[in-house]
């Protein structure tokens, strides 16, 4: 999903609604049956096909009645393991050397 080219959040919030609206429409979902089946008011989902801005909890129940909850691992992808790292990390010290205080002859005492 790409949405290079809109310069303010309104924008984004107004095509991110009109593609919801694509979706709902190819899925031939009426935004009664998505209202039914999210939760979310008919009102809501109306209104952000419309541009306007609704709470991430209403797009999230939005998302998952269209089955496009998904598309949010590629916003936030997880971190890649580096092998080289694990094995680091599983490689363990061999032995604890000690610095010696002060390398003074030690004597008897007379």
């Amino acid at each position: 999903m790409k949405l290079q080219g809109f310069e303010t959040n309104s924008q984004i919030i107004s095509e991110l609604g009109k593609r919801i609206k694509e979706r709902r429409i190819a899925l031939n979902m009426t935004q009664r049956d998505v209202a039914k089946d999210s939760g979310v008011s008919i009102r809501t989902i109306s209104g952000f096909e419309n541009g306007e801005n609704i709470s991430l909890d209403n797009l999230i129940s939005i998302l998952r009645v269209l089955r496009l909850l998904q598309e949010f691992n590629g916003l936030f992808p997880k971190k890649m393991i580096d092998p080289f790292e694990v094995l680091e990390q599983k490689q363990t010290q061999k032995r604890v050397y000690r610095k010696r205080a002060n390398d003074k002859s030690w004597q008897w005492e007379e």
